[in-house]
């Protein structure tokens, strides 16, 4: 029974970083990037699977060491990964339905709390 439910636990857990390699609403700038042929991220499945450590290690070390950089920002993510409304050329918030977070983190059942304090969108002049 153990080894049934050790079974059970893995295919959960390993299930939860089965991402396609594409990705449905990558984001105007990351589009853009990917189109012209050049590598941002070193290796994308990396990124998927160690975002959240990332971003904590990234946290631990701004908040209480005090060091600001940009790599691994979630500044960074959101100027990246925003998409703007045709109609107004406002941008959409990443963590509403249908944009870049959003759409990975409902697929995998995984809470969005990030934008609780961080914003949803660029900041004007960041681009």
């Amino acid at each position: 029974m153990n080894r049934l439910l050790v079974v059970f636990l893995t295919l959960l857990v390993s299930s939860v970083f089965a991402h396609t390699n594409e990705h449905a609403n990558l984001g105007e700038r990351a589009s853009s990037i990917k189109a012209s042929g050049k590598v941002f991220h070193g290796s994308i499945s990396i990124i998927r699977k160690m975002h959240p450590e990332f971003l904590r290690h990234k946290r631990d070390k701004t908040l209480r060491q005090g060091v600001r950089t940009d790599e691994h920002s979630l500044k960074g993510c959101v100027s990246c990964h925003a998409n703007k409304n045709k109609t107004n050329n406002q941008y959409h918030s990443v963590d509403k339905k249908d944009q870049f977070c959003s759409n990975c983190h409902q697929q995998v059942g995984v809470s969005l709390d990030c934008f609780s304090c961080h914003r949803t969108t660029p900041k004007k002049g960041s681009l």
